[in-house]
Protein backbone atom coordinates (compact mmCIF):
# COMPACT_ATOMS: atom_id res chain seq x y z
CA UNK A 1 0.00 0.00 0.00
CA UNK A 2 1.31 3.44 -0.87
CA UNK A 3 2.07 5.51 2.18
CA UNK A 4 1.65 9.24 1.83
CA UNK A 5 4.02 11.91 3.00
CA UNK A 6 1.29 12.96 5.38
CA UNK A 7 1.17 9.52 7.02
CA UNK A 8 4.94 9.47 7.41
CA UNK A 9 4.79 12.94 8.91
CA UNK A 10 2.19 11.69 11.36
CA UNK A 11 4.64 9.17 12.80
CA UNK A 12 7.33 11.79 13.20
CA UNK A 13 4.90 14.22 14.76
CA UNK A 14 3.53 11.66 17.18
CA UNK A 15 7.03 10.67 18.29
CA UNK A 16 8.25 14.24 18.50
CA UNK A 17 5.36 15.42 20.62
CA UNK A 18 4.74 12.29 22.70
CA UNK A 19 5.58 13.97 26.00
CA UNK A 20 3.48 17.00 25.13
CA UNK A 21 0.55 14.82 24.12
CA UNK A 22 0.64 12.92 27.43
CA UNK A 23 0.45 16.15 29.42
CA UNK A 24 -2.24 17.57 27.15
CA UNK A 25 -4.46 14.47 27.43
CA UNK A 26 -4.97 15.14 31.12
CA UNK A 27 -6.66 18.45 30.32
CA UNK A 28 -8.33 17.99 26.94
CA UNK A 29 -9.28 15.07 24.67
CA UNK A 30 -6.76 14.20 21.99
CA UNK A 31 -8.26 13.96 18.49
CA UNK A 32 -5.06 12.56 16.97
CA UNK A 33 -5.71 9.61 14.67
CA UNK A 34 -7.24 8.49 11.39
CA UNK A 35 -10.95 9.22 10.91
CA UNK A 36 -13.57 8.75 8.23
CA UNK A 37 -17.04 10.24 7.87
CA UNK A 38 -19.76 7.71 8.72
CA UNK A 39 -21.63 8.30 5.46
CA UNK A 40 -21.43 10.59 2.46
CA UNK A 41 -24.07 13.33 2.44
CA UNK A 42 -24.39 14.96 -1.03
CA UNK A 43 -27.07 17.46 0.04
CA UNK A 44 -26.74 18.56 3.64
CA UNK A 45 -29.74 19.55 5.72
CA UNK A 46 -30.08 21.25 9.08
CA UNK A 47 -30.11 19.15 12.23
CA UNK A 48 -33.90 19.39 12.04
CA UNK A 49 -33.87 17.71 8.63
CA UNK A 50 -34.85 20.86 6.74
CA UNK A 51 -33.32 22.73 3.83
CA UNK A 52 -31.12 25.53 5.19
CA UNK A 53 -33.00 28.88 5.26
CA UNK A 54 -31.81 30.31 1.97
CA UNK A 55 -32.60 33.86 0.95
CA UNK A 56 -34.61 34.09 -2.33
CA UNK A 57 -31.67 34.90 -4.61
CA UNK A 58 -29.47 32.23 -3.02
CA UNK A 59 -32.28 29.69 -3.34
CA UNK A 60 -32.48 30.39 -7.08
CA UNK A 61 -28.76 29.69 -7.42
CA UNK A 62 -29.09 26.48 -5.41
CA UNK A 63 -32.09 25.20 -7.36
CA UNK A 64 -30.39 25.99 -10.69
CA UNK A 65 -27.33 23.98 -9.68
CA UNK A 66 -29.51 21.02 -8.74
CA UNK A 67 -31.38 21.26 -12.05
CA UNK A 68 -28.13 21.51 -14.02
CA UNK A 69 -26.70 18.42 -12.35
CA UNK A 70 -29.90 16.44 -12.94
CA UNK A 71 -29.80 17.43 -16.63
CA UNK A 72 -26.08 16.57 -16.81
CA UNK A 73 -25.20 20.12 -17.75
CA UNK A 74 -21.94 21.79 -16.77
CA UNK A 75 -22.48 22.81 -13.16
CA UNK A 76 -19.09 24.37 -12.36
CA UNK A 77 -18.68 22.48 -9.10
CA UNK A 78 -15.39 23.93 -7.82
CA UNK A 79 -13.89 20.59 -6.79
CA UNK A 80 -14.47 19.22 -10.31
CA UNK A 81 -11.74 21.58 -11.49
CA UNK A 82 -9.41 20.74 -8.61
CA UNK A 83 -10.25 23.74 -6.43
CA UNK A 84 -10.26 23.13 -2.66
CA UNK A 85 -13.42 21.96 -0.89
CA UNK A 86 -13.55 24.81 1.60
CA UNK A 87 -13.45 24.39 5.38
CA UNK A 88 -17.06 23.25 5.86
CA UNK A 89 -17.37 20.93 2.84
CA UNK A 90 -14.02 19.33 3.58
CA UNK A 91 -15.53 17.81 6.73
CA UNK A 92 -18.06 15.91 4.59
CA UNK A 93 -15.53 14.51 2.10
CA UNK A 94 -15.98 10.70 1.91
CA UNK A 95 -12.28 9.94 2.33
CA UNK A 96 -10.07 9.22 5.34
CA UNK A 97 -8.55 12.15 7.19
CA UNK A 98 -5.63 12.36 9.56
CA UNK A 99 -5.85 14.58 12.65
CA UNK A 100 -2.66 15.63 14.44
CA UNK A 101 -3.07 17.49 17.71
CA UNK A 102 0.10 18.94 19.23
CA UNK A 103 1.91 22.12 20.18
CA UNK A 104 -1.19 24.30 20.36
CA UNK A 105 -2.82 23.39 17.08
CA UNK A 106 -4.96 20.78 15.36
CA UNK A 107 -3.86 19.85 11.85
CA UNK A 108 -6.27 18.08 9.51
CA UNK A 109 -4.91 16.27 6.46
CA UNK A 110 -7.70 15.04 4.20
CA UNK A 111 -6.91 12.26 1.72
CA UNK A 112 -8.89 14.15 -0.94
CA UNK A 113 -6.11 15.91 -2.83
CA UNK A 114 -4.08 15.77 0.42
CA UNK A 115 -5.70 19.02 1.52
CA UNK A 116 -4.26 20.43 4.74
CA UNK A 117 -6.35 22.50 7.14
CA UNK A 118 -4.68 24.11 10.16
CA UNK A 119 -6.59 25.10 13.30
CA UNK A 120 -4.70 27.29 15.75
CA UNK A 121 -5.84 26.79 19.36
CA UNK A 122 -6.00 29.62 21.92
CA UNK A 123 -4.45 32.09 19.49
CA UNK A 124 -5.45 35.75 18.97
CA UNK A 125 -8.35 36.22 16.51
CA UNK A 126 -7.49 36.83 12.88
CA UNK A 127 -7.59 40.53 11.99
CA UNK A 128 -7.19 40.50 8.21
CA UNK A 129 -10.14 40.09 5.84
CA UNK A 130 -8.48 38.29 2.93
CA UNK A 131 -10.75 35.43 1.71
CA UNK A 132 -9.03 32.05 1.43
CA UNK A 133 -10.12 28.68 0.06
CA UNK A 134 -10.02 27.17 3.57
CA UNK A 135 -10.52 30.40 5.49
CA UNK A 136 -8.74 31.20 8.74
CA UNK A 137 -9.48 28.81 11.63
CA UNK A 138 -8.88 29.40 15.33
CA UNK A 139 -10.06 27.19 18.18
CA UNK A 140 -10.66 27.33 21.92
CA UNK A 141 -11.54 24.68 24.47
CA UNK A 142 -15.00 24.77 25.98
CA UNK A 143 -15.10 21.95 28.46
CA UNK A 144 -14.07 18.82 26.57
CA UNK A 145 -15.08 20.21 23.17
CA UNK A 146 -12.95 22.22 20.76
CA UNK A 147 -14.93 25.15 19.35
CA UNK A 148 -13.48 26.30 16.03
CA UNK A 149 -14.28 29.59 14.31
CA UNK A 150 -13.46 29.94 10.60
CA UNK A 151 -13.71 33.29 8.82
CA UNK A 152 -12.46 34.69 5.49
CA UNK A 153 -14.09 31.88 3.52
CA UNK A 154 -13.80 32.32 -0.24
CA UNK A 155 -17.31 32.51 -1.73
CA UNK A 156 -16.35 30.31 -4.68
CA UNK A 157 -16.51 27.14 -2.56
CA UNK A 158 -19.78 25.22 -2.14
CA UNK A 159 -21.06 23.78 1.11
CA UNK A 160 -22.05 20.45 -0.45
CA UNK A 161 -22.27 18.57 -3.73
CA UNK A 162 -25.82 19.81 -4.30
CA UNK A 163 -24.50 23.35 -4.49
CA UNK A 164 -25.39 25.24 -1.30
CA UNK A 165 -23.85 28.70 -1.77
CA UNK A 166 -22.34 31.18 0.66
CA UNK A 167 -20.72 34.62 0.64
CA UNK A 168 -17.28 35.85 1.70
CA UNK A 169 -18.91 36.99 4.95
CA UNK A 170 -19.79 33.45 6.05
CA UNK A 171 -18.61 32.46 9.51
CA UNK A 172 -18.34 28.76 10.27
CA UNK A 173 -18.41 27.63 13.91
CA UNK A 174 -17.64 24.00 14.69
CA UNK A 175 -17.90 22.07 17.94
CA UNK A 176 -15.63 19.03 17.83
CA UNK A 177 -16.36 16.41 20.48
CA UNK A 178 -14.84 12.99 21.12
CA UNK A 179 -17.11 10.10 22.08
CA UNK A 180 -16.65 8.55 25.50
CA UNK A 181 -15.18 5.42 23.95
CA UNK A 182 -12.71 7.43 21.84
CA UNK A 183 -13.96 5.72 18.69
CA UNK A 184 -16.31 8.41 17.39
CA UNK A 185 -15.89 12.09 16.62
CA UNK A 186 -18.73 14.59 16.21
CA UNK A 187 -18.53 17.93 14.41
CA UNK A 188 -21.53 20.23 14.91
CA UNK A 189 -21.19 22.87 12.17
CA UNK A 190 -23.04 26.18 12.39
CA UNK A 191 -23.25 28.41 9.31
CA UNK A 192 -23.79 32.13 9.92
CA UNK A 193 -24.06 34.05 6.67
CA UNK A 194 -26.74 36.82 6.66
CA UNK A 195 -26.12 37.59 2.98
CA UNK A 196 -27.11 34.05 1.97
CA UNK A 197 -29.32 32.68 4.78
CA UNK A 198 -32.12 34.26 6.80
CA UNK A 199 -30.79 32.79 10.06
CA UNK A 200 -27.81 30.76 11.33
CA UNK A 201 -28.26 27.00 11.00
CA UNK A 202 -26.50 23.89 12.22
CA UNK A 203 -25.73 20.51 10.70
CA UNK A 204 -23.79 17.68 12.33
CA UNK A 205 -21.35 15.21 10.83
CA UNK A 206 -20.05 12.06 12.56
CA UNK A 207 -16.76 10.21 12.09
CA UNK A 208 -15.49 6.75 13.03
CA UNK A 209 -11.92 6.15 14.15
CA UNK A 210 -10.12 3.98 11.61
CA UNK A 211 -8.13 0.86 12.63
CA UNK A 212 -4.55 1.27 13.79
CA UNK A 213 -2.14 1.14 10.88
CA UNK A 214 -4.52 2.83 8.42
CA UNK A 215 -2.82 5.08 5.89
CA UNK A 216 -3.74 7.93 3.59
CA UNK A 217 -3.54 6.84 -0.04
CA UNK A 218 -2.32 9.03 -2.85
CA UNK A 219 -5.29 11.02 -4.12
CA UNK A 220 -4.41 13.86 -6.46
CA UNK A 221 -6.89 15.89 -8.50
CA UNK A 222 -5.85 16.24 -12.12
CA UNK A 223 -7.71 17.04 -15.33
CA UNK A 224 -8.81 13.47 -15.96
CA UNK A 225 -9.60 12.64 -12.34
CA UNK A 226 -12.38 14.61 -10.75
CA UNK A 227 -12.98 14.52 -7.00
Amino acid sequence: MLKSVAAAGAVACLLGFASFGAAQAADHPDFTGMWKVQGFVPAIKTDKGALPPLRPEAKKIYEQRIADRAAKRDIDDPIDTCKPHGAARLMFAPYPMLLLQANGQLDLIQEANHTSRLIYIDQPPVTDDDPKWLGDSTGKWVGRSLVVSTINNDHRTWLDKAGLPHSDDMKVTEKLSLGNDGKTLTDAITIDDPKTYTAPWTTTVHFNRMPAGSDLKENVCVRDHRM
